[in-house]
């Protein structure tokens, strides 16, 4: 049974929520009045309190900056339905023609009056007062009921970011919701479009915007489908063609420095049947844990797919808010992922509160922002290791992954099948005393998406009769180095070693700890436990129904794996040791010595410069 569109709530494909359809309203009703099943199924989050880090010094960038401000509309200056977009628009705009961006082909309906070869440029405005040239963020929303306007809701991180100098615009794409799909590379051109759009006001004698506009500093926020509809702009900006359609020419060329992604789809259009790569672009992914609609963080594969290759600096980032939900990231999207009879069944429970998840998400964006549009450096740190912000953040857990154009790669598991070799070339792994040692693809929770497409390597120990830490029984993991590659690399103190690791079972309910051991080719080593820096955090069960009955059709597992980075400078070990040398390393060590049995999943080990 297909998902029911009727109140514009599946945004990304069939949700878990969808299956809620098959529970008919008279049984409904009475299980609703009468308050059955609605426990919360958190995890305990108070283990967060054991792992206190030093947080950054730096102004909130949740708060208010120094600039007033001024809200303005541009559109056709004929909508029938939006005042603010009718004639008496502040600024008009041209239509443009979509028509070969939509996969799917129909007739638009009439509510609207146009089709899609005249669709209008709509945009609300939050604009400095100031000279500039300011920095311009376009902000998109994803699928929703139609004539329930979607643009609106995002005031709350548009006035916020042109207090703090940004022009910030959010973009009109009602007309492409509810009723259609495969249309994200329609939503991309229409993104494209309004940068057309600001780049002649921006060099247009005697406009309003004229030398306003830094054009050398833009980012794009999506939501949803705007979030794969984003990612798939910024790939088409560096196309002369359209992938599935050579005929039409693209050739856009805008500085593009950075990509926001809220709770995003991925691959309901694929360019030429591709999944869509990012090069040298800053990308940060937010994913809430108790969504109902992208009830899987479906964001991580484009996080994967965010290439380095250039001399610049660049970063990526991947949050995973654990009590976060759908809709409350859009304040004109209501509570809860549904409505009505249908919305009644979800488990609202454990879901912050509304301003607590915006407070998040301008927590996040501003900072980010911050870092990547204006060289704000000082807010980097909480991109690496968010509890950095846990000063300006609601009380939650929060994982996060985290990568940049300096990173250097020993292992990602992604170059053969060999479970033996690293990356790096002259490397070899190796696994004593396992109950499992294998690489796999990292699963999504639910049936119907297949994995992350990232693989790592799973490793599950037991420590049987007590072994002490330094018994030849128990579990370990090496990584033997090459010392030509290490001598290249010219490892120095001022370096760190960085893993990203996680839970494997979706049983693990309680945090894990185990060692983390250097050794040069000296014979001299050094330990820490990750427990110094951090646990690996348990499974995270989340409930997205009131009943377990009526998930299972959908879910697999009631936890995600999410596996969270970790940095940890060589100094720390210096100290334990003086004696190790990084610039002479030879080998890192997992040593599962500090909790008795485990199962954990272990990627992208390498070095940070």
């Amino acid at each position: 049974m297909p998902p029911n569109n009727s109140n514009g709530k599946s945004e990304c494909r069939k949700s878990v929520r969808s299956g809620f359809y098959f529970v008919s309203s008279a049984i409904l009703l009475p299980l609703v009045l009468s308050g059955c099943g609605t426990t919360s199924h958190l995890t305990d989050i108070s283990y967060m309190n054991d792992y206190y880090v030093k947080q950054i010094d730096a102004p909130d960038p949740s708060v208010d900056g120094t600039y007033s401000y001024r809200t303005y509309f541009y559109g056709s200056g004929g909508d029938k339905h939006r005042k603010e977009y009718g004639k008496d628009v502040d600024f008009k705009t041209d239509p443009v023609d979509a028509r070969p961006f939509m996969s799917v082909f129909d007739r638009m309906p009439r509510y609207w009056g146009f089709d899609f070869d005249s669709l209008p440029l709509n945009g609300r405005v939050w604009f400095p007062d100031g000279d500039g040239p300011f920095p311009l963020i376009l902000i998109v929303h994803g699928n929703h009921n139609m004539k329930d306007f979607s643009d609106p809701g995002y005031e709350y991180l548009g006035k916020l970011l042109a207090s703090r100098g940004f022009i910030a615009v959010s973009v009109d794409e009602n007309f492409l919701n509810q009723k259609f799909g495969g249309e994200n590379d329609a939503r991309a051109f229409i993104l494209l479009e309004h940068l057309n759009v600001w780049d002649t006001w921006n060099i247009t004698e005697g406009h309003a915007f004229e030398g306003k506009v830094d054009m050398d500093r833009i980012a794009l926020i999506g939501h949803s489908r705007g979030g794969e509809s984003a990612a798939h702009a910024a790939a088409f900006n560096r196309l002369e063609c359209y992938p599935d359609d050579a005929n039409i020419r693209l050739d856009y060329n805008f500085d593009i420095r950075s990509i926001i992604a809220i709770a995003p789809c991925d691959g309901q259009y694929k360019p030429a049947g591709h999944a869509t790569a990012l090069e040298n672009v800053n990308y940060l992914v937010i994913q809430g844990g108790h969504d109902a609609d992208v009830s899987t963080f479906m964001g991580l594969r484009q996080f994967n797919r965010v290439y380095f290759t250039d001399e610049h600096f660049w970063f990526k980032s991947a949050v995973y808010v654990y009590r976060a939900n759908h809709n409350r990231f859009n304040t004109a999207w209501g509570r809860l992922n549904a409505r009505g009879p249908e919305g009644w069944l979800l488990n609202d429970k454990p879901i912050m509160d509304t301003e607590s998840q915006r407070k998040v998400a301008k927590v996040l964006i501003a900072a980010f922002l911050e870092a990547t549009l204006n060289n704000r450096d000082e807010y980097l740190p909480i991109f690496k290791d968010i509890r950095k912000a846990a000063q300006w953040l609601p009380e939650d857990i929060y994982i996060n992954r985290y990568e940049d154009s300096d990173f250097i790669i020993i292992a990602d598991f992604e170059e053969d099948f060999d479970v033996t070799t690293t990356t790096m070339p002259g490397g070899r792994l190796d696994g004593e005393n396992l109950r499992t040692w294998k690489e796999a693809h990292v699963p999504y929770r639910t049936k119907e998406d297949s994995d992350q497409e990232s693989s790592t390597v799973v490793l599950e120990w037991i420590n049987e009769n007590g072994q002490e830490p330094n018994s030849s029984d128990v579990g370990s993991y090496t990584i033997m180095l090459s010392s030509e590659v290490v001598k290249e690399l010219d490892l120095d103190r001022s370096m760190g070693i960085v893993f990203s690791i996680g839970a494997a079972n979706g049983d693990q309910y309680e945090p894990l700890d185990l060692t983390i051991e250097l050794c040069d080719d000296q014979g001299h080593c050094a330990a820490l436990p990750l427990s110094s820096v951090g646990p690996v955090h348990p499974a995270l069960p989340v409930r997205l129904a009131k009943w377990k009955w009526l998930e299972r059709k959908f879910i697999e597992e009631f936890s995600e794996r999410i596996l969270q980075t970790y940095e940890i400078p060589f100094h720390s070990f210096i100290e334990k040791n003086d004696l190790l040398d990084p610039a002479k390393l030879e080998s890192i060590r997992f040593i599962f010595d500090r909790s008795d049995t485990g199962c954990i999943m272990l990627d992208d080990i390498g070095f940070s410069d």
